[in-house]
Protein backbone atom coordinates (compact mmCIF):
# COMPACT_ATOMS: atom_id res chain seq x y z
CA UNK A 1 0.00 0.00 0.00
CA UNK A 2 1.51 3.28 -1.04
CA UNK A 3 1.75 6.35 1.17
CA UNK A 4 -1.26 8.08 -0.43
CA UNK A 5 -3.67 5.28 0.51
CA UNK A 6 -2.23 5.08 4.01
CA UNK A 7 -3.06 8.79 4.45
CA UNK A 8 -6.59 8.29 3.07
CA UNK A 9 -7.34 5.32 5.35
CA UNK A 10 -5.77 7.12 8.29
CA UNK A 11 -8.07 10.13 7.75
CA UNK A 12 -11.10 7.87 7.39
CA UNK A 13 -10.18 6.08 10.60
CA UNK A 14 -9.82 9.34 12.51
CA UNK A 15 -13.13 10.60 11.15
CA UNK A 16 -14.90 7.37 12.09
CA UNK A 17 -13.44 7.49 15.59
CA UNK A 18 -14.55 11.11 15.96
CA UNK A 19 -18.11 10.23 14.86
CA UNK A 20 -18.24 7.33 17.32
CA UNK A 21 -17.13 9.60 20.17
CA UNK A 22 -19.70 12.28 19.22
CA UNK A 23 -22.45 9.65 19.03
CA UNK A 24 -21.39 8.26 22.41
CA UNK A 25 -21.58 11.65 24.12
CA UNK A 26 -24.89 12.52 22.43
CA UNK A 27 -26.32 9.17 23.54
CA UNK A 28 -24.99 9.59 27.07
CA UNK A 29 -26.47 13.08 27.33
CA UNK A 30 -29.83 11.93 25.94
CA UNK A 31 -29.87 8.96 28.31
CA UNK A 32 -29.24 11.26 31.25
CA UNK A 33 -32.09 13.50 30.11
CA UNK A 34 -34.50 10.59 29.61
CA UNK A 35 -33.63 8.06 32.29
CA UNK A 36 -32.91 10.16 35.37
CA UNK A 37 -35.41 12.05 37.55
CA UNK A 38 -35.16 15.76 36.89
CA UNK A 39 -36.54 19.24 37.49
CA UNK A 40 -38.27 21.01 34.62
CA UNK A 41 -37.96 24.78 34.15
CA UNK A 42 -40.77 26.58 32.33
CA UNK A 43 -39.75 30.07 31.11
CA UNK A 44 -42.56 32.64 31.04
CA UNK A 45 -40.92 35.69 29.53
CA UNK A 46 -41.99 38.83 27.71
CA UNK A 47 -45.55 39.72 26.77
CA UNK A 48 -48.34 37.29 27.67
CA UNK A 49 -50.76 36.67 24.80
CA UNK A 50 -53.14 33.93 23.76
CA UNK A 51 -51.82 31.63 21.05
CA UNK A 52 -48.28 30.45 20.42
CA UNK A 53 -45.00 31.69 21.89
CA UNK A 54 -42.74 33.60 19.51
CA UNK A 55 -39.80 35.96 19.31
CA UNK A 56 -39.59 39.13 17.24
CA UNK A 57 -37.04 41.91 16.84
CA UNK A 58 -38.80 44.05 19.46
CA UNK A 59 -40.11 41.63 22.09
CA UNK A 60 -40.65 38.06 23.21
CA UNK A 61 -44.13 36.62 23.56
CA UNK A 62 -45.18 33.76 25.81
CA UNK A 63 -48.28 32.19 24.31
CA UNK A 64 -50.80 30.56 26.62
CA UNK A 65 -51.51 27.81 24.10
CA UNK A 66 -47.83 26.86 23.94
CA UNK A 67 -47.50 26.83 27.73
CA UNK A 68 -50.59 24.64 28.15
CA UNK A 69 -49.22 22.13 25.63
CA UNK A 70 -45.79 22.01 27.30
CA UNK A 71 -47.35 21.41 30.71
CA UNK A 72 -49.51 18.57 29.37
CA UNK A 73 -46.37 16.88 28.02
CA UNK A 74 -44.50 17.46 31.27
CA UNK A 75 -47.34 15.87 33.24
CA UNK A 76 -47.00 12.74 31.10
CA UNK A 77 -43.23 12.51 31.74
CA UNK A 78 -42.76 10.43 34.90
CA UNK A 79 -39.12 11.52 35.17
CA UNK A 80 -40.09 15.17 35.72
CA UNK A 81 -40.45 15.23 39.50
CA UNK A 82 -40.81 19.00 40.05
CA UNK A 83 -41.56 22.16 38.07
CA UNK A 84 -39.95 25.60 38.37
CA UNK A 85 -41.78 28.44 36.59
CA UNK A 86 -39.36 31.26 35.78
CA UNK A 87 -41.33 34.49 35.32
CA UNK A 88 -39.83 37.58 33.72
CA UNK A 89 -42.89 39.36 32.34
CA UNK A 90 -44.78 42.63 32.89
CA UNK A 91 -48.06 40.93 31.94
CA UNK A 92 -50.23 41.29 28.87
CA UNK A 93 -53.60 39.80 27.97
CA UNK A 94 -55.84 39.04 30.94
CA UNK A 95 -57.14 35.88 29.27
CA UNK A 96 -53.61 34.61 28.52
CA UNK A 97 -52.45 35.11 32.12
CA UNK A 98 -55.57 33.36 33.40
CA UNK A 99 -55.10 30.44 31.01
CA UNK A 100 -51.48 29.92 32.10
CA UNK A 101 -52.51 30.16 35.77
CA UNK A 102 -55.12 27.45 35.23
CA UNK A 103 -52.69 25.26 33.24
CA UNK A 104 -50.21 25.32 36.15
CA UNK A 105 -53.02 24.51 38.58
CA UNK A 106 -54.05 21.52 36.42
CA UNK A 107 -50.45 20.29 36.35
CA UNK A 108 -50.30 20.43 40.16
CA UNK A 109 -53.64 18.70 40.65
CA UNK A 110 -52.94 16.02 38.05
CA UNK A 111 -49.41 15.10 39.15
CA UNK A 112 -49.10 16.16 42.78
CA UNK A 113 -45.56 17.33 41.99
CA UNK A 114 -44.12 20.46 43.62
CA UNK A 115 -44.30 23.70 41.63
CA UNK A 116 -42.04 26.62 42.50
CA UNK A 117 -41.99 30.08 40.90
CA UNK A 118 -38.87 32.22 40.51
CA UNK A 119 -39.11 35.87 39.52
CA UNK A 120 -36.58 37.69 37.36
CA UNK A 121 -36.39 41.43 36.67
CA UNK A 122 -40.16 41.84 36.63
CA UNK A 123 -43.15 39.64 37.42
CA UNK A 124 -45.86 42.27 37.57
CA UNK A 125 -49.62 42.11 37.00
CA UNK A 126 -50.17 39.22 34.57
CA UNK A 127 -46.65 38.02 35.41
CA UNK A 128 -47.61 37.87 39.08
CA UNK A 129 -50.90 36.18 38.14
CA UNK A 130 -48.89 33.30 36.64
CA UNK A 131 -46.50 33.05 39.61
CA UNK A 132 -49.41 32.91 42.07
CA UNK A 133 -50.29 29.42 40.83
CA UNK A 134 -47.09 27.97 42.34
CA UNK A 135 -46.72 26.34 45.76
CA UNK A 136 -43.90 28.71 46.65
CA UNK A 137 -42.62 31.96 45.13
CA UNK A 138 -39.02 33.20 45.15
CA UNK A 139 -38.28 36.81 44.20
CA UNK A 140 -35.11 38.86 44.07
CA UNK A 141 -35.10 41.79 46.51
CA UNK A 142 -35.25 44.22 43.58
CA UNK A 143 -37.73 42.29 41.43
CA UNK A 144 -40.66 44.48 40.40
CA UNK A 145 -43.89 42.65 41.08
CA UNK A 146 -47.44 43.20 42.31
CA UNK A 147 -49.44 45.56 40.07
CA UNK A 148 -52.63 43.56 40.66
CA UNK A 149 -55.07 45.40 38.46
CA UNK A 150 -56.54 45.69 34.99
CA UNK A 151 -56.34 48.56 32.51
CA UNK A 152 -58.05 49.72 29.33
CA UNK A 153 -56.66 52.56 27.26
CA UNK A 154 -57.81 54.03 23.99
CA UNK A 155 -56.81 57.01 21.89
CA UNK A 156 -59.20 59.71 20.62
CA UNK A 157 -57.78 61.06 17.34
CA UNK A 158 -60.95 62.84 16.17
CA UNK A 159 -59.49 66.38 16.16
CA UNK A 160 -56.20 65.32 14.58
CA UNK A 161 -57.96 63.47 11.79
CA UNK A 162 -60.27 66.45 11.23
CA UNK A 163 -57.26 68.70 10.70
CA UNK A 164 -56.08 66.24 8.05
CA UNK A 165 -59.47 66.34 6.35
CA UNK A 166 -60.29 62.76 7.37
CA UNK A 167 -63.76 61.91 8.63
CA UNK A 168 -64.79 58.41 9.66
CA UNK A 169 -68.15 56.92 8.73
CA UNK A 170 -69.33 54.15 11.07
CA UNK A 171 -72.24 51.78 10.65
CA UNK A 172 -73.07 49.52 13.58
CA UNK A 173 -75.73 47.21 14.96
CA UNK A 174 -75.57 47.50 18.73
CA UNK A 175 -75.06 50.76 20.60
CA UNK A 176 -71.77 49.69 22.19
CA UNK A 177 -70.22 47.99 19.14
CA UNK A 178 -67.63 50.74 18.47
CA UNK A 179 -66.78 51.45 22.11
CA UNK A 180 -63.23 52.74 22.31
CA UNK A 181 -63.17 53.99 18.75
CA UNK A 182 -60.39 56.46 18.01
CA UNK A 183 -62.77 58.49 15.84
CA UNK A 184 -64.88 59.98 18.67
CA UNK A 185 -64.92 60.54 22.44
CA UNK A 186 -66.39 57.91 24.74
CA UNK A 187 -69.88 58.42 26.05
CA UNK A 188 -70.62 58.24 29.81
CA UNK A 189 -72.51 54.99 29.22
CA UNK A 190 -69.49 53.45 27.47
CA UNK A 191 -67.20 54.49 30.30
CA UNK A 192 -69.55 52.86 32.80
CA UNK A 193 -69.67 49.68 30.71
CA UNK A 194 -65.89 49.46 30.42
CA UNK A 195 -65.44 50.14 34.12
CA UNK A 196 -67.77 47.24 34.90
CA UNK A 197 -65.73 45.03 32.57
CA UNK A 198 -62.45 46.02 34.24
CA UNK A 199 -63.92 45.56 37.72
CA UNK A 200 -64.99 42.04 36.79
CA UNK A 201 -61.53 41.15 35.44
CA UNK A 202 -59.98 42.67 38.58
CA UNK A 203 -62.21 40.58 40.86
CA UNK A 204 -61.26 37.41 38.98
CA UNK A 205 -57.58 38.35 39.36
CA UNK A 206 -57.96 38.91 43.11
CA UNK A 207 -59.88 35.65 43.59
CA UNK A 208 -57.27 33.59 41.71
CA UNK A 209 -54.38 35.15 43.64
CA UNK A 210 -56.17 34.42 46.92
CA UNK A 211 -56.78 30.84 45.77
CA UNK A 212 -53.23 30.26 44.55
CA UNK A 213 -51.58 31.91 47.55
CA UNK A 214 -54.07 30.46 50.07
CA UNK A 215 -54.70 33.94 51.45
CA UNK A 216 -57.91 35.64 52.58
CA UNK A 217 -59.48 37.64 49.76
CA UNK A 218 -59.50 40.73 51.99
CA UNK A 219 -55.73 40.53 52.46
CA UNK A 220 -55.14 40.34 48.70
CA UNK A 221 -57.63 43.13 48.02
CA UNK A 222 -55.72 45.42 50.42
CA UNK A 223 -52.72 45.46 48.04
CA UNK A 224 -54.64 44.91 44.79
CA UNK A 225 -54.81 48.58 43.83
CA UNK A 226 -52.31 48.35 40.98
CA UNK A 227 -49.30 49.30 43.09
CA UNK A 228 -45.83 48.10 42.04
CA UNK A 229 -43.80 46.38 44.77
CA UNK A 230 -40.21 45.28 45.02
CA UNK A 231 -39.57 41.66 45.93
CA UNK A 232 -38.66 42.70 49.46
CA UNK A 233 -41.89 44.71 49.82
CA UNK A 234 -43.92 41.82 48.38
CA UNK A 235 -42.42 39.48 50.99
CA UNK A 236 -43.68 41.71 53.79
CA UNK A 237 -47.27 41.65 52.53
CA UNK A 238 -47.31 37.92 51.75
CA UNK A 239 -47.24 38.02 47.95
CA UNK A 240 -43.97 36.07 47.84
CA UNK A 241 -42.51 33.50 50.22
CA UNK A 242 -38.76 33.94 50.09
CA UNK A 243 -36.04 36.11 48.61
CA UNK A 244 -33.79 34.25 46.25
CA UNK A 245 -32.78 33.61 42.65
CA UNK A 246 -33.67 30.93 40.12
CA UNK A 247 -30.96 28.62 41.49
CA UNK A 248 -32.50 28.84 44.96
CA UNK A 249 -35.89 27.90 43.54
CA UNK A 250 -34.40 24.94 41.68
CA UNK A 251 -32.62 23.64 44.78
CA UNK A 252 -35.83 23.97 46.80
CA UNK A 253 -37.74 22.06 44.10
CA UNK A 254 -35.11 19.29 44.22
CA UNK A 255 -35.47 18.99 47.98
CA UNK A 256 -39.26 18.94 47.77
CA UNK A 257 -39.08 16.13 45.20
CA UNK A 258 -36.43 14.22 47.21
CA UNK A 259 -33.90 14.56 44.39
CA UNK A 260 -30.12 14.88 44.78
CA UNK A 261 -28.58 18.35 44.66
CA UNK A 262 -27.15 17.62 41.20
CA UNK A 263 -30.34 16.24 39.67
CA UNK A 264 -30.56 17.27 36.02
CA UNK A 265 -32.53 20.28 34.82
CA UNK A 266 -34.53 20.34 31.60
CA UNK A 267 -36.06 23.45 30.03
CA UNK A 268 -39.57 23.00 28.67
CA UNK A 269 -39.63 24.20 25.08
CA UNK A 270 -41.19 23.26 21.79
CA UNK A 271 -39.62 20.35 19.96
CA UNK A 272 -38.32 21.14 16.52
CA UNK A 273 -37.94 18.54 13.80
CA UNK A 274 -34.56 17.94 12.19
CA UNK A 275 -35.92 19.51 8.99
CA UNK A 276 -36.96 22.67 10.84
CA UNK A 277 -33.61 22.92 12.56
CA UNK A 278 -31.79 22.99 9.24
CA UNK A 279 -34.30 24.65 6.93
CA UNK A 280 -36.89 26.33 9.16
CA UNK A 281 -34.82 29.31 10.29
CA UNK A 282 -36.31 32.61 9.17
CA UNK A 283 -35.52 36.23 9.89
CA UNK A 284 -37.50 37.44 12.93
CA UNK A 285 -40.44 39.77 12.29
CA UNK A 286 -40.43 43.36 13.63
CA UNK A 287 -43.46 42.60 15.82
CA UNK A 288 -44.98 39.33 17.05
CA UNK A 289 -47.58 37.76 14.78
CA UNK A 290 -49.83 37.31 17.83
CA UNK A 291 -50.49 41.05 17.89
CA UNK A 292 -52.39 40.67 14.63
CA UNK A 293 -55.12 38.82 16.54
CA UNK A 294 -55.54 41.70 18.98
CA UNK A 295 -57.55 44.82 18.06
CA UNK A 296 -54.49 46.56 16.60
CA UNK A 297 -52.93 46.87 20.03
CA UNK A 298 -49.24 47.71 19.98
CA UNK A 299 -47.42 46.75 23.17
CA UNK A 300 -44.02 48.08 24.11
CA UNK A 301 -42.59 45.69 26.65
CA UNK A 302 -41.31 47.90 29.49
CA UNK A 303 -38.41 46.51 31.48
CA UNK A 304 -39.60 48.36 34.59
CA UNK A 305 -42.72 46.26 34.69
CA UNK A 306 -45.02 49.07 33.58
CA UNK A 307 -45.42 48.17 29.88
CA UNK A 308 -46.37 51.14 27.69
CA UNK A 309 -49.25 50.61 25.25
CA UNK A 310 -49.97 52.71 22.18
CA UNK A 311 -53.51 51.82 21.18
CA UNK A 312 -54.01 52.44 17.48
CA UNK A 313 -57.61 51.32 17.26
CA UNK A 314 -59.48 49.91 20.20
CA UNK A 315 -58.57 48.98 23.76
CA UNK A 316 -58.74 45.62 25.48
CA UNK A 317 -58.55 44.46 29.07
CA UNK A 318 -54.91 44.01 29.99
CA UNK A 319 -53.03 42.88 33.06
CA UNK A 320 -49.81 44.84 32.99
Amino acid sequence: MNARWRVVFGCLGCFTLLMVLVAFFVFAFALREIAFPKVAVLPVEGLLLSGESETSLTMDVTGSRTVSRLLRRAAQDAQIRALVVYVDSPGGSAAAAQEIFEAIQRFKNRTGRPVVAAMGDVAASGGYYVAAAADKIYALPSTLTGSIGAIWQSVNMEKLLAQLGIRAETLKAGRFKDTGSLFRPMTPQERELLQQLLNDVHEQFIADVAKGRRLPVAKVRAVADGRILTGRMALKVGLVDELGALDDAIQFARRQANLPADAPIVTLKERRSLFDRFFGVAAPLPFPKALATEPLLLHMDGRLGIGVSALLWQGMANLR
